[in-house]
């Protein structure tokens, strides 16, 4: 019976562990030469124990001089610092086989190993584990990724490219294949501009903050004339390589369709400004013509009906004269069309001095449907005012203003008054038949306020229905 102290493992023992451990162990000394060379390392090398333990591990893996697990031995035996060599990045490092001949892919892991003895100077252990099931697994997983993004990306409709970060192109799909008429393979490995002629710097640096966003450039087919692209960009790094990957949308026939349709709005634009010219022009002729007849006319009744009538014409023409003079041919700002309106009256009554007109009103733009109305309604009731107001001087207020949910609007005059039982339901009078009806037509509901001197009148609609949007948080 051999002795052996009671804390220590037999070498037959230690042997049949070693071999026994599914990975590969070589123990090299100061001088690299190799201490120990497990059963696992004869199989996987195809070179017995005894062939090399004694020899220097580059003599029996010349290949690795200079390489990161050459350095790495070095490493551990100048200063201890241990390394692990991953398959990712080394994934045949020492020419290993598998039982059926196959490469075997592998990783190391290199450890410096304090001697028993201080004689024997710093070993190193470097241990060796077959990853080839793994790795194969890993890739089968990732080529079925890559079918399905590709699966994805090929059916796509825009062209999908990626770069390097200097712009090299990597990979592209089949909508850029078509798209630009390159094939993968003719496309590899040159510069985007390639793709994107002069326009390929707004490649490498991309609009937005954090380098994605997109622009449009220029694209430059193989055969064919260029086209407007809109290029989407996204940068991104795997495994510490940065990568540009881009989307180009073909806009060209877009564009078209906008510039069209552009041109087409400005004609529409130019269409409606000569139209309300044209409207303004008409009704100004229709005026005159009134007036003309105006003057050879000696009733004093008649006269004030068709001054009636000559200032609604000129209320109408007021709304298609400032239609004409800007840009918007829908809605009109109120507040500066009835100080328009109000100047126009001033003028034509011949005697500025005897009635004063003012506006308080906020600025709103409002519908024509709404504007016109609203306008002969003014008419009607400074016209009345300006009849009726006496001897002294005459002010008329014209208010607008929002409240809550409605649109208020009122005439108010400091003339003589309206008669003790005057109502809205049995006068008889032109004007204010065409107020109340102007007043329904617009959805609004008109009132008779009590005022202690003149009289007041006020169109309530809401807003819904004039046309003008609710205050936000209504």
């Amino acid at each position: 019976m051999t002795d052996h102290p009671a804390d220590a493992v037999p070498p037959e023992l230690s042997s049949g562990i070693l071999g026994a451990l599914d990975v590969g162990v070589i123990v090299l000394d100061s001088q690299r030469c190799v201490r120990l060379w497990s059963a696992w390392m004869a199989r996987a090398t195809g070179r017995p124990a005894d062939e090399a333990v004694g020899r220097n591990f580059l003599d029996l893996f010349p290949e690795v001089r200079d390489s990161r697990i050459d350095l790495a031995v070095g490493d551990a035996l100048a200063t201890g610092a241990p390394a692990v060599l991953s398959h990712t990045l080394n994934r045949h490092l020492l020419g290993l086989t598998r039982s059926n001949g196959q490469p075997m892919v592998h990783s190391t892991t290199v450890r410096r190993l304090e001697p028993g003895s201080s004689e024997d100077g710093p070993l190193c252990i470097v241990q060796i584990v077959d990853v080839t099931p793994a790795a194969e697994r890993d890739r089968q997983l990732r080529e079925r990724r890559e079918a399905r993004y590709r699966a994805v990306v090929d059916t796509a409709r825009d062209a999908i490219v990626t770069t390097d970060v200097a712009g090299t192109i990597q990979w592209l799909n089949r909508a850029a294949e078509r798209g630009f008429g390159y094939t993968t393979d003719e496309a590899v490995g040159h510069p985007i501009s390639l793709f994107l002629g002069e326009d390929a710097a707004r490649w490498l640096t991309p609009p937005g903050p954090a380098g994605e966003g997109a622009c449009e450039v220029t694209g430059r087919p193989r055969n064919g004339d260029p086209v407007v692209l809109e290029l989407s960009l996204a940068r991104w790094t795997v495994e510490g390589h940065g990568s540009i990957t881009g989307i180009l949308r073909d806009v060209t026939e877009r564009r078209r369709v906008q510039r069209e349709l552009q041109r087409a709005l400005e004609q529409k634009s130019l269409l409606l400004r000569e139209v309300n010219h044209r409207v303004k022009n008409s009704l100004h002729l229709v005026s005159s013509l009134l007036q003309l007849q105006l003057r050879g006319m000696s009733d004093p009744e008649l006269r004030h009906q068709v001054q009636d009538a000559i200032g609604r014409i000129q209320a109408i023409a007021q709304v298609h004269s400032r239609l004409y003079q800007t840009e918007r041919f829908e809605t009109v700002e109120l507040a500066t069309y009835l100080e328009a309106l109000c100047d126009d009256l001033v003028s034509a009554s011949g005697d500025a001095a005897a009635f004063r007109l003012r506006v308080e009103a906020e600025p709103v733009d409002l519908p024509i449907d709404t504007a016109v109305p609203l306008g002969l309604i003014a008419n009607e009731l400074i016209t009345n005012a300006i009849k009726h107001g006496g001897d002294r001087p005459l002010e008329v207020v014209l208010s607008l203003k929002r409240d809550a949910d409605r649109l208020l609007f009122t005439v108010t005059d400091t003339g003589p008054g309206l008669p003790p039982d005057f109502t809205l339901e049995a006068t008889r009078s032109l004007g204010m038949r065409i107020i109340t009806t102007l007043s329904r037509q617009i959805g609004g509901a008109l009132q008779v306020l009590p005022s202690a001197r003149g009289a007041s009148f006020r169109v309530a609609i809401p807003l819904e229905d004039a046309g003008v949007p609710e205050p936000a948080g209504a």
